[in-house]
């Protein structure tokens, strides 16, 4: 059951819409069930960052850093019809999620292979890539470590 090149794209189109809504939210994150298959592979190309394996790990990540949510924005997307898979460069915002002010953006660059499972197609993996931003610029793990910084790491 392959997707046709425009349903690939509204699938994509759905997907970034529902993760800046539910992507971050502890109590909504598992309507991205849609989208992540239950296996799924976080593989960042990023010193000193580890792969994440399962969905539920991955959710764990995504949900680790509650005072600063990234609001992600397709600016580029190629799409593989043939081979199911997508890559996105994408402008993140990433915003305090209490008083919406953006504290740094950055661009992301990532392939999203997908795969059919209980006959909806899900991202299998997500090869990730960013941005490396100027010596002395804010970056992520600042603002993401307010909030590790109480527990100790993003688990």
């Amino acid at each position: 059951m392959n997707m046709t090149y425009d349903r690939l794209a509204a699938w994509i189109d759905e997907y970034f819409a529902e993760f800046n809504r539910y992507g971050q939210d502890p109590n909504e994150i598992h309507r991205m069930d849609e989208y992540f298959s239950k296996d799924f592979i976080f593989n960042p190309y990023i010193a000193y960052v580890g792969k994440v394996v399962g969905r539920d790990n991955w959710y764990k990540v995504l949900t680790s850093h509650p005072s600063g949510i990234e609001v992600l924005t397709p600016e580029h997307v190629v799409i593989d019809e043939r081979k199911q898979e997508f890559v996105a460069q994408i402008k993140t915002d990433l915003v305090d999620r209490d008083s919406r002010e953006v504290l740094l953006t950055k661009r992301y660059l990532a392939r999203y292979p997908l795969i059919e499972e209980d006959g909806k197609w899900k991202i299998e993996r997500l090869d990730f890539f960013w941005e490396i931003l100027p010596e002395g610029a804010l970056e992520i793990d600042d603002v993401f470590q307010r909030d590790w910084g109480r527990r100790g790491s993003p688990e």
